[in-house]
């Protein structure tokens, strides 16, 4: 059997949870991305917890074996619901998170009270320099030496690459020791088996799963006015699906690009708070 994913319990300190809302980070990204937001929710709505999940790849999720793509990362879910020993009501993910969260609730329809897809395009795309900066990034880390000489070197080098400083210290949160001793710093990564994940990304159509009543009580997609991941037919699509599926919510934050919980996390955690049920 597996080990879970690694993952990390935000609750208030004035009660106990009823029940528990996971969170699914994009790539290259980790559950403690959303740690200040979670900390404000649970001090907002002191009923629900957050477990901040590491994806398979990702943090302290690695070495897990293959296949590498959506429908292991949902099984990877589907282990840490069982096994977690606590009520899971809830689940949000942004980006690549956000359709491993609609490829979970289409094999496990109805489970949830609430479910959040944060800036996370529900269907198969084309990349491209205009709706993707990922797989570039993803082609510079792979370019890298394996062993750094420092954090420092890391953020310099990609920043000579011309990565905004946003991005920059996001990525270097990848960035740790060398294990057991030894010189050097390396990216806490799985590279190839991310490249593999992605290209099931972008071929995935999960779009009926946005589209059915059935999926979860309250579907909320949360849109970056600013990003181009959607794009005006994608965001037309998802008012037409909303128009006909009462669970679905379609929000946009206006002054948010792709990274909308780093743009406005008072947006995002507002929006978290309203739709979420009172239990």
């Amino acid at each position: 059997m597996l080990p879970l994913l690694a993952h990390h319990l935000v609750s208030s300190d004035e009660r106990a949870p009823e029940a528990w809302l996971l969170v699914l980070h994009g790539v290259f990204g980790l559950g403690a991305n959303f740690r200040s937001i979670a900390r404000a929710l649970v001090k907002r709505r002191p009923e629900w917890g957050v477990v901040l999940v590491d994806l398979r790849g990702h943090g302290e999720s690695q070495d897990r074996p293959p296949p590498h793509d959506l429908a292991t990362a949902a099984s990877d879910i589907e282990a840490l619901v069982t096994r977690l020993g606590k009520p899971v009501a809830g689940i949000l993910g942004h980006s690549f998170g956000g359709k491993v969260a609609l490829a979970y609730l289409e094999r496990h329809p109805g489970t949830m009270k609430v479910a959040f897809v944060l800036d996370s395009m529900p269907g198969a795309r084309t990349p491209s320099a205009q709706n993707d900066t990922v797989t570039d990034v993803l082609g510079t880390l792979e370019s890298l030496p394996r062993v750094l000489p420092s954090r420092e070197a890391f953020k310099a080098e990609l920043a000579a690459r011309g990565y905004s400083s946003m991005i920059v210290d996001w990525l270097a949160m990848n960035v740790r020791r060398c294990p057991d001793g030894a010189d050097g710093y390396n990216l806490r990564l799985d590279l190839p088996a991310i490249r593999s994940m992605l290209l099931d990304y972008w071929q995935r159509d999960l779009w009926p799963v946005m589209e059915r009543a059935s999926s979860a009580e309250r579907l909320v997609l949360l849109v970056g006015g600013r990003s181009t991941v959607f794009g005006e037919p994608g965001l037309e699509r998802a008012r037409e699906a909303a128009s006909s599926n009462p669970a679905l919510r379609v929000e946009v934050l206006p002054n948010a690009g792709h990274w909308l919980h780093a743009d406005d996390p008072e947006g995002v955690l507002a929006l978290i708070d309203k739709h979420l049920p009172t239990l």
